[in-house]
């Protein structure tokens, strides 16, 4: 993508229909099959006002969609949770990823700033996986995007907490508790306790 084509660029919110669509039509060949929500899992929270999407679009007679990202919005708190970010298979490598997380900003405006789950390299079984998620990381660390020192593990899956700051950056006790709140949100009581575990870099 050349800059003469980024400024003809717009990230938008999507609607509750609109990322029921971009779901059940890209995700699914963007995402494995274990990754993904039940549809009506997002439908339910899209509805309820806790799940919100936003794509990059090219303007033109008609819009066109060049990546899009879906995120977790716990109540009361003020930091979101990236849930899914892909981008098209016909602008990949060309700086849309980047281009689409550094405005990111101007669209999210009413909160401190998007936490990121990244695969841990640290727990990787193979060459080509400690590849991919350092690879990964490196780009997210090239828009901005902080390490918080936060680790998880999730349905077995050991991951990196990341952050990256729209407003400001909340000390690391509040990143903690609004990490937490948000997967209690997701999940349920049960699996909270069972399959959700959350350390600071202390303990």
């Amino acid at each position: 993508m050349t800059p003469s084509d980024q400024n003809h660029t717009l990230i938008r919110e999507l609607s509750s229909g609109e990322i029921l669509s971009v779901y059940t039509t890209h995700s699914v060949r963007h995402f494995p099959k274990a990754e993904r929500k039940p549809v009506s899992n997002v439908k339910r929270m899209a509805e309820e006002g806790i799940y919100r999407g936003y794509g990059l679009f090219e303007e033109g007679k008609e819009e066109r969609l060049l990546c899009y990202a879906f995120f977790t919005v716990p109540p009361g708190r003020r930091s979101i949770l990236l849930d899914y970010f892909a981008v098209m298979e016909d602008m990949r490598s060309h700086g849309v990823g980047s281009l689409f997380l550094q405005q990111l900003g101007r669209a999210v405006t009413d909160t401190d700033g998007i936490l990121l789950e990244v695969e841990d390299p640290d727990f990787a079984e193979t060459e080509e996986e400690i590849l991919i998620q350092n690879r990964r990381i490196s780009f997210y660390e090239k828009n901005g995007v902080i390490d918080t020192g936060i680790r998880a593990k999730v349905f077995g899956v050991p991951y990196r907490v990341l952050y990256l700051s729209v407003l400001r950056t909340p000390d690391q006790k509040t990143l903690y508790d609004d990490f937490s709140a948000i997967y209690r949100h997701m999940v349920s009581a049960e699996n909270y306790q069972t399959q959700v575990m959350i350390r600071l870099p202390q303990e």
